[in-house]
């Protein structure tokens, strides 16, 4: 029987208030712009409104993804999988064997290294006591990773890695 730790982390959701005023502020802002562009004459004015209403739906795209992506964090076995939701939508981003995991710390001893290849995200608020980070080889290099993982996987990884960092003699 496999063993499964399965965490979903998402975002605290904002406010009424606070999203109804980030609509208003948005709509009140393009209102303006197509204002202006009303001003520039017939020739620019509607290759500068079809220029706002694509930067609107590309604006408008990016905040919706943001609001609704959120990560999932699953231990199964040996391997730890990192998975991005966006709705129901679900990309594995990365996989990485714990065998391969060299240390797991508090963020707060994070240091900067320069042999690092690529350090990849996997939170989605600023509660940056909570986090931990992760490092790995993979081909040869040197990666990382931020998490926040709770107690349970925590301990989970800790345990698994305290294994594998005693049987490479450190």
């Amino acid at each position: 029987m496999r063993n499964v730790i399965k965490e979903v982390i998402t975002k605290k959701p904002k406010p009424f208030w606070e999203v109804i005023l980030m609509v208003l502020t948005f709509v009140v802002g393009v209102n303006f712009l197509i204002t202006l562009c009303n001003k520039l004459g017939k020739k620019y004015a509607g290759l500068a409104s079809i220029a706002i209403l694509i930067l609107s739906i590309v604006i408008c795209m990016f905040i919706i993804k943001r609001l609704l992506e959120c990560y999932t964090y699953i231990l199964v076995d040996d391997e730890l999988l990192f998975e991005k939701n966006v709705g129901k939508k679900n990309n594995l981003i990365l996989k990485v064997p714990i065998d391969d995991i060299k240390i797991i710390r508090p963020y707060r001893e994070l240091e900067n290294d320069e042999n690092i290849a690529y350090t990849y995200k996997f939170i989605c608020d600023r509660e940056y006591d909570k986090f931990y980070f992760a490092e790995f080889e993979k081909e040869g290099k040197r990666y990382r990773l931020i998490f926040k993982p709770s107690d349970r996987l925590l301990k989970a990884l800790g345990n698994k890695v305290l294994n594998n960092a005693e049987s490479w003699g450190h």
